[in-house]
């Protein structure tokens, strides 16, 4: 390329996140690089402070401090937790604007064929919180492919034991498709059809 050193490094950071192509990421890059002086050095000093960012010690989303803004919200519902592969997902279903809950970030999802079982995940962690905290709901929203519903089964298996409510999000998603991806109309159907599964009557 013919662009400086410092902006072909980011370029190429930029290119090896999913779903970001090296032309995306170098559009991007220019867009960053031609920003007012002022709004350059907020970006910048966003970037400084990712240092800060590490997963709330509770349920694994992103977090400034020990727990992040949902975990640490008093208005949030103690009483029901929301399961999701990984933090987009749950920004995606915080966008909806309706879920009151609290939420638990497995960080990705039973898969053999990559050598990725139970114990690769934060289950153990799941498991801890609903008896500490009482819970009385669970909402499996993992995807709906082959392995999000081999560790939905897998956690439905366990959680039965543990006398909560397991709910299923509904089938507004195709299968194969992601969470992330989803359109806020039919996430929030996806949500509202939520199934019950295990646990009550």
């Amino acid at each position: 390329m013919i662009y400086p050193e410092n902006l072909e490094l980011l370029i190429e950071y930029l290119a090896e996140v999913p779903g970001i192509s090296e032309r995306a990421a170098e559009r991007a890059v220019l867009l960053l690089s031609r920003l007012p002086e002022e709004r350059r050095r907020q970006v910048i000093n966003a970037f400084r402070e990712l240092e800060q960012v590490t997963p709330c010690k509770e349920c694994g989303l992103p977090a400034a401090g020990e727990l992040c803004r949902v975990c640490s919200d008093p208005e949030r519902s103690r009483t029901t937790i929301c399961v999701v592969e990984q933090p987009r997902d749950a920004i995606s279903i915080e966008k909806l604007g309706e879920y009151k809950g609290l939420y638990h970030v497995l960080g990705g999802v039973i898969s053999p064929l990559e050598g990725i079982g139970p114990e690769d995940l934060n289950v153990k962690s799941l498991f801890e919180r609903i008896k500490r905290l009482g819970v009385k709901e669970v909402i499996i929203a993992l995807n709906p492919t082959v392995e999000g519903e081999a560790t939905a089964k897998f956690l439905v298996d366990r959680l039965q034991k543990l006398g909560v409510k397991v709910f299923r999000i509904g089938y507004g998603i195709p299968y194969g498709g992601t969470i992330d991806n989803a359109d806020e109309l039919t996430l929030k159907r996806a949500f509202e059809d939520k199934k019950l599964i295990a646990g009550g009557r």
